[in-house]
């Protein structure tokens, strides 16, 4: 093989990996960051919220990671999982099996697709503390164990106490403490 045929096969070969990684982002971007981003400008009261959402190692399309990358005012707590419960609303007949929730990258619980979906649907139609209830019934550890029956007795119980009370900041406090630990 000559010097020539050789550029040409590098060039080829970096044309076509350069390729790929822009279809596997442009994928993973139309399917699942578009209608977040869509969530977070056509509802004010989630300013204040960043997320990033992708497939896990950007082609698992089973496996949905909603990557929480800030939370700040004025949306808060609330505002985080309002845009997680309309996310979910917004993926509605899609084929998920989990959707791990990450905190800067990092994942950290993950919650079943059926799950997932019955929260969408259930959204609108449920008070958000009963929402968030509903989450923290279903969040599962990475190993597939439920962390409500994991989590030491005493925060488990003040976790149900917040989230039956009509305070929904503390509650949804509460639950990200949770999922960033």
């Amino acid at each position: 093989m000559t010097v020539r045929n050789m550029q040409r096969a590098f060039t080829w070969l970096v044309l076509v990996s350069v390729s790929v990684c822009a279809l596997v982002f442009g994928f993973n971007y139309f399917n699942l960051q578009r209608p977040v981003n869509k969530i977070l400008e056509q509802d004010e009261r989630n300013a204040g919220v960043r997320v990033s959402v992708y497939y896990d190692s950007y082609i698992d399309t089973d496996t949905i990671v909603f990557d929480v990358r800030f939370v700040g005012p004025p949306a808060g707590y609330p505002g985080l999982f309002r845009v997680f419960f309309q996310f979910a609303r917004e993926m509605q007949g899609r084929d998920i099996e989990h959707v791990m929730l990450a905190y800067n990258g990092r994942q950290k619980l993950k919650i079943k697709g059926d799950d997932f979906q019955e929260l969408g649907a259930s959204f609108g139609a449920m008070q958000p503390r009963q929402l968030l209830w509903e989450l923290a019934r279903n969040l599962r550890l990475l190993n597939g164990r439920l962390v409500m029956s994991h989590i030491p007795g005493n925060y488990a119980q003040m976790l149900q106490k917040n989230l039956s009370e009509e305070n929904e900041l503390q509650a949804a406090s509460a639950l990200f403490n949770t999922i960033t630990q």
